[in-house]
């Protein structure tokens, strides 16, 4: 959620291993291995994030064209040094911000694909997917909660239910989230988690919601991967999300993977971009990031899309 070079390089380096036609991942790790020659000069993760909430969705206030260009200014002076950047930036939902960065010499690098809801509410009782959800969450004889307070025994559940699903079934590249960070999420309104319970009360599914202005995403999941896989706990985590959001009409940032699920689910594609800022930098750290911005957008964002990843 803070490394550049994670995300660009490393977890690339991982997904390859997953990628869907194993004739072209020869030619990908060449690619990524120069990418990484190239980008180790740039110190890339010599960074200053703006608005980085360490979750993989971050969303973003209304920001006005005059405090773009005054923060600019303030930030390349407080850090001579740093990279700036602004993640989770979409065309579709942020025009006017990224015209603004744009204008101000900031640069725009594709980082994931990610699947939007906008309508969420209408499409909960049209797609067929979203209904066999409904069906699964009313027989599933697991009771739902919407935490008015997180206890430790609660957060220390939800954080071992997230590292069983995203840190040891996907990757240890994920952020690792404690228990703490799970109460304080919650206490100072960050994070809402919506939980699943069995008749022992303890939490076999959990979503945690994040919401700001009429947006909503779900930057933490997770559920008992030792379960059968016909529990379903997966689809009712997701559906508290997707549920929540319906009933607050806010549009769904599904965030990124599980393309096909998403998708029968009502989301379509949108390309998510990192914002960079580095005039201030010497020539040696900016050419690295030229040619990053390059191949992301040649390569990395053609093979998004032709795979639907």
């Amino acid at each position: 959620m803070s490394s550049p070079w994670v995300g660009y390089v490393d977890y690339v380096k991982e997904e390859l291993a997953r990628f869907p036609n194993p004739a072209i991942v020869p030619a990908l790790r060449t690619v990524i291995g120069c990418v990484a020659r190239v980008l180790a000069h740039a110190k890339i993760d010599t960074v200053v994030h703006i608005n980085n909430w360490m979750m993989s969705t971050n969303l973003l206030p209304e920001i006005d064209g005059s405090l773009v260009s005054a923060q600019t200014q303030q930030l390349r002076l407080r850090f001579p040094k740093h990279f700036l950047a602004i993640r989770s930036l979409t065309r579709r939902h942020h025009p006017q911000l990224i015209a603004w960065l744009l204008a101000k010499g900031w640069v725009l690098l594709p980082s994931r694909q990610i699947f939007i809801a906008d309508d969420i509410k209408t499409q909960m009782t049209r797609r067929r997917d979203l209904k066999r959800d409904e069906a699964l969450w009313l027989g599933s004889g697991l009771r739902y909660e919407e935490l008015e307070t997180v206890g430790d025994a609660d957060a220390e559940r939800i954080a071992a239910l997230y590292t069983m699903l995203y840190l040891e079934k996907y990757s240890g590249l994920n952020p690792a989230y404690t228990a703490d960070f799970i109460v304080m999420s919650h206490q100072i309104g960050m994070i809402r988690y919506l939980v699943h319970r069995d008749r022992n009360g303890i939490i076999q599914s959990f979503a945690g919601f994040h919401r700001l202005g009429t947006h909503g995403t779900v930057p933490l999941m997770g559920y008992n991967t030792d379960l059968q896989r016909a529990a379903g706990l997966y689809r009712l985590g997701f559906h508290a999300g997707s549920r929540y959001a319906a009933e607050k009409e806010l549009s769904f940032n599904m965030s990124s993977g599980a393309t096909a699920f998403k998708i029968s689910r009502g989301a379509t594609a949108e390309i998510e971009y990192t914002a960079f800022y580095f005039r201030h930098l010497p020539l040696a750290r900016r050419l690295p990031m030229r040619f990053l911005s390059v191949v992301a957008e040649r390569i990395g964002v053609p093979l998004l899309k032709a795979y639907k990843l």
